[in-house]
C-alpha cells in the first residue's frame, strides 16, 4: 500500500509540475529492433530482423517544431542464404510536437530524407552502393525533468535500389527497380541544452 501511495504523488507530482521550456538544441541517442524487407530481391519475401543504433542532433524552434539531422547505423542483417547487409543512413528531419500536461509529454510526428550507404555480401562478393531515402516518424517523449527526455516511436525508412542484371547478349541485359523498407520500433535519451 505504501509503494502505491508513494507512486500516486510522483505521479501527481509530475503532472502538477511546473511546464518546460521547449527550445533550444538537444542530442539523443538510442537504438531499437529493425525489420528490414528487400522487395524480393534476393528471391525471398522473408523478412530480416536486426537491431539499429541512431545518434540524432536538434533544435527547437518553438514547443511546436524541431528540425533534426540523424545518422542511423542498422546492425548487420542476415538472409536465410548467409548474405549480409550492412545500412548507414544520414538524414535531414522536421518534427511536428504536440506537447501536453505542462509540456512533458510530447506526441510527435517527423518527415526526413537524406541518404544511404549500402554494404553487402551476396555469396561471397562484397560489393557498396548508396541510394536517397526518405522517412516518417511517429512518437511519443516524456519529459522526466526540464533537460531529459524519454522518447519512445516508430520510424519507416523507404528507398529503391537499381539491380543492373546482365545477360550474355547486352541488348538483353535490364534494370529491375526494388522498392525496399526498413522499419524500427525504438527508444532514444534526449538532452536538451
Amino acid at each position: 500500500m505504501k509503494k502505491i501511495v508513494m507512486m500516486i504523488m510522483a505521479l501527481t507530482s509530475f503532472l502538477y509540475a511546473e511546464a518546460i521550456d521547449r527550445t533550444g538544441p538537444y542530442v539523443a541517442l538510442g537504438g531499437g529492433y529493425t525489420a528490414f524487407h528487400d522487395d524480393g530481391r534476393l528471391g525471398t519475401s522473408k523478412i530480416d530482423n536486426s537491431s539499429n543504433i541512431n545518434l540524432i542532433g536538434g533544435v527547437f524552434i518553438n514547443k511546436y517544431l524541431s528540425v533534426e539531422l540523424g545518422l542511423n547505423y542498422f546492425n548487420t542483417f542476415t538472409n536465410k542464404v548467409g548474405d549480409t547487409t550492412t545500412i548507414y543512413t544520414f538524414e535531414a528531419i522536421t518534427k511536428a510536437h504536440y506537447p501536453v500536461w505542462r509540456n512533458r509529454i510530447d506526441f510527435h510526428a517527423a518527415f526526413g530524407a537524406g541518404g544511404m550507404q549500402w554494404k553487402e555480401t551476396l555469396v561471397g562478393v562484397r560489393q557498396d552502393d548508396n541510394t536517397g531515402i526518405i522517412s516518417g516518424d511517429l512518437g511519443v517523449g516524456l519529459r522526466a525533468v526540464d533537460w531529459l527526455t524519454i522518447n519512445f516511436g516508430y520510424r519507416h525508412h523507404l528507398f529503391t535500389l537499381d539491380h543492373q542484371v546482365t545477360a550474355p547478349d547486352p541488348k538483353d541485359s535490364y534494370v529491375t527497380r526494388y522498392n525496399m523498407g526498413i522499419g524500427s520500433i525504438y527508444t532514444n535519451i534526449e538532452v536538451q541544452f
